[in-house]
C-alpha cells in the first residue's frame, strides 16, 4: 500500500516536471499578433474560394455573438472581414463569390459587409496608390462608382437590429474616408459606430488614420484623438487605445522618437500595462512591449520585461531574434 502510495506521488511530481519543461513550448507555440490574423484570413479565404458560404456564416456569428478575440485583443471578426481586401485569386472570383454567397442568404448582414468589405478595395485598385494629380479620369470614375456600390451593400443595418454586425461601421467609415465626407457627417457616423460597441478598436484606429495630415487632419490631429479616445473607451480599457493608436502611428512613420513633444511614453507604457492586465495571455504583447520600453530608452521596463520572457522571445515581435538579443545585452541581461 505504501509502495503504491510512493508511486503516486512520485508519478505526480514527474508530470509537474514534464509540464514544466514544456511551458516554454507551449507558450512560444500560441498563434498570437499578425501571424494569428494571416492564419484566419487565410482559412476565409479558402472558404469563400470553395464556396462554403454556411461554413462563414457560422463562423463570423460566432465571432460577432461571442465577441471573441485574439491573445492580444483583438476582434477576430475584423480579420474575418479584413480577408476580403485581398483579390488572392483574382477580382473576378472574389467578386463573383460574393454575388452568390448574398444570393443564398439575401438577409445576411455578414454577407454584404464582406462584398462591401471588397469593393472598396476594388475601388482603390482602380485609383491606386499615388497622389490625387497622378490619378487618370478614368481611374476616379471607377473609384465613384465602387465606392458608391460599396456604400449601398452597408448603408443600412439589417431588420433585426440584433444581428447587425460591428464591422459594418467600420466598412462606412473607411469609405467616409474615400469619399471625403465633411466633418460633421464623418463625426456623426463615428459616434454611432462607438456607441453601438465602443471597445472595437478598428473604429479609433480608423479615425486615428483618417486624422493623418496625408487624409483629412492637420498637424496634431491624432494625437489630440489618441486622448480623447481613452475617455470614448470604457474604463476597463485603460490607456490601451492610446497604446494601439500610437503604435499604428509609429508603424506608419508618423513619429520616430518617443522623445517627441506630443508623444508620451509614460501613456503609452500604461497602455501596454492596461491591455496586458485584460489580455495576459498574449506572448506577441509582452514581447512588443518589451521592444518598444528598449527602443524608448525605457531600461527600468524593459529589464522587468526580460526577466517574465526569459530566452525564448516570440520572435514575431522583434522581427527577428538578433534585435531580441541585442536589446537584450543593451539591457544588461545577457553576456
Amino acid at each position: 500500500m505504501k509502495n503504491n502510495l510512493s508511486l503516486k506521488v512520485i508519478s505526480f511530481f514527474a508530470l509537474l516536471f514534464i509540464m514544466a519543461g514544456n511551458a516554454k513550448l507551449v507558450y512560444a507555440e500560441i498563434q498570437d499578433g499578425s501571424i494569428a490574423r494571416v492564419k484566419l484570413r487565410k482559412e476565409v479565404r479558402a472558404l469563400l474560394h470553395e464556396e462554403k458560404f454556411s461554413e462563414l456564416e457560422n463562423m463570423a456569428n460566432k465571432f460577432r455573438t461571442e465577441k471573441t478575440r485574439f491573445p492580444d485583443g483583438g476582434w477576430k471578426v475584423h480579420s474575418f472581414h479584413a480577408a476580403f481586401a485581398s483579390h488572392y485569386y483574382g477580382w473576378d472570383e472574389l467578386l463573383g463569390n460574393l454575388d452568390k454567397w448574398m444570393k443564398m442568404y439575401p438577409n445576411s448582414v455578414t454577407a454584404k459587409v464582406a462584398a462591401g468589405r471588397a469593393w472598396v478595395e476594388y475601388a482603390w485598385a482602380a485609383r491606386g496608390g499615388g497622389y490625387a494629380n497622378t490619378v487618370k479620369e478614368e481611374g476616379w470614375k471607377l473609384f465613384e462608382e465602387r465606392t458608391a456600390k460599396a456604400y449601398e451593400l452597408v448603408k443600412n443595418p439589417p431588420e433585426d437590429l440584433s444581428k447587425d454586425c460591428v464591422e459594418r461601421y467600420y466598412v462606412l467609415l473607411i469609405i467616409a474616408r474615400a469619399q471625403g465626407w465633411d466633418k460633421h457627417k464623418y463625426e456623426a457616423l463615428f459616434k454611432k459606430a462607438v456607441s453601438y460597441e465602443p471597445s472595437y478598436y478598428a473604429y479609433y484606429l480608423e479615425k486615428a488614420y483618417d486624422l493623418l495630415p496625408r487624409w483629412h487632419g492637420e498637424k496634431g490631429d491624432w494625437q489630440k484623438f489618441a486622448d480623447e479616445a481613452v475617455k470614448l473607451t470604457p474604463k476597463s480599457e485603460g490607456m490601451g487605445i492610446y497604446a494601439l493608436i500610437l503604435l499604428k502611428a509609429w508603424d506608419l512613420k508618423e513619429f520616430t522618437e518617443f522623445r517627441e513633444p506630443d508623444i508620451s511614453w509614460q501613456k503609452m507604457r500604461q497602455g501596454f500595462i492596461d491591455i496586458e492586465r485584460n489580455y495576459p495571455n498574449s506572448p506577441y504583447m509582452l514581447n512588443f512591449f518589451c521592444r518598444l520600453a528598449c527602443i524608448a530608452s525605457d531600461k527600468e521596463t524593459a529589464i522587468e520585461l526580460f526577466k517574465r520572457i526569459g530566452d525564448e522571445p516570440y520572435t514575431e515581435a522583434w522581427q527577428g531574434r538578433s534585435n531580441f538579443y541585442k536589446w537584450q545585452k543593451w539591457a544588461g541581461m545577457s553576456e
